[in-house]
């Protein structure tokens, strides 16, 4: 009975300290307004919106490779923030944390890892290059292809294994990784000078636009693709990404030589289909919805 009446607590106090979408977009809010007047007071010569995506993002990704793929802000901007909650009484700088939540479409979303995405596009200037893969889609497969290195069968027994317990579902690429980085380059695309994130996430979230995030994402991130050239336009751009290929080498599933992380044919011969299967099989979901 105390087992039973302690899984009942622990359900009441996380549905009590779940983020809701207003409350999300409510404290996005007051962050991007507190950080208008820092870059006022302080005449800081970073954008707006590079100071809302990397503070934003350095909550949860805040590694030396992060701060290269998605740059970094002034350091005085943490403490600022945190003074100005403490003296309005406010939660902005709990924006960072908001691993996940749920959407108006009942949809999960990791709030930070749209703003980390957000950040590698804006920071390289290119939906189509720059870190615009490694920190989205195919930072992601990356880690699809670790969940599923232990996985067995052919190519097309692969790609099935995958679209059916894995992408979108479970694992490092599961839904709200998924969404993350299907929405952010169309929000990043959306947002218009002297309107703010919030605004235009709120205004994404809450019409049907999102409901065309298949063919806009293809759209943004492959513009000269077709249905029947996705499949190898995606995995040409993710095999010859030397910092994707750096990923795998952390990921364990590439040769670790002196220059086996920037070899293209490094990749160990057993994850060969492996590596082709997460990002075939992520590419035939795109198909599939648009």
């Amino acid at each position: 009975m105390k087992s039973f009446q302690l899984i009942i607590l622990f359900l009441f106090i996380e549905n009590i300290y779940t983020v809701t979408f207003t409350e999300a977009i409510n404290n996005l809010a007051i962050l991007e307004s507190y950080i208008k007047e820092y870059k006022s007071e302080k005449s800081a010569t970073d954008s707006e919106n590079h100071l809302i995506l990397s503070y934003i993002r350095a909550g949860k990704y805040s590694s030396s490779e992060w701060s290269i793929a998605g740059g970094t802000f002034p350091s005085d901007l943490n403490s600022y923030i945190q003074a100005k909650d403490s003296e309005k009484n406010t939660n902005a700088q709990n924006v960072r944390t908001y691993e996940e939540i749920e959407l108006p479409s009942k949809e999960k979303l990791d709030f930070v890892h749209l703003f980390a995405v957000m950040n590698g596009i804006n920071y390289g200037n290119s939906f189509t290059g720059g870190y615009s893969s490694l920190v989205g889609w195919g930072g992601d497969s990356a880690q699809l292809l670790k969940d599923i290195k232990d996985e067995s069968g052919d190519l097309d027994q692969l790609i099935e294994i995958i679209l059916s317990k894995y992408l979108g579902i479970k694992g490092q690429f599961g839904e709200a990784d998924l969404v993350s980085d299907l929405d952010a380059p169309i929000i990043l695309n959306n947002k218009k000078d002297g309107v703010s994130f919030a605004d235009t996430i709120k205004s994404y979230y809450e019409s049907n636009e999102y409901k065309n995030r298949y063919s806009n994402f293809v759209k943004l991130t492959f513009p000269d693709s077709t249905k029947d050239s996705l499949r190898n336009d995606a995995f040409n751009r993710y095999s010859k990404d030397s910092l994707i290929n750096i990923l795998e080498c952390k990921y364990g599933v590439r040769s670790n030589g002196v220059f086996g992380c920037y070899l293209p044919g490094s990749i160990l011969t057993q994850y060969k289909n492996h590596q082709k299967a997460a990002v075939y099989a992520f590419a035939d979901y795109l198909v599939s919805k648009y």
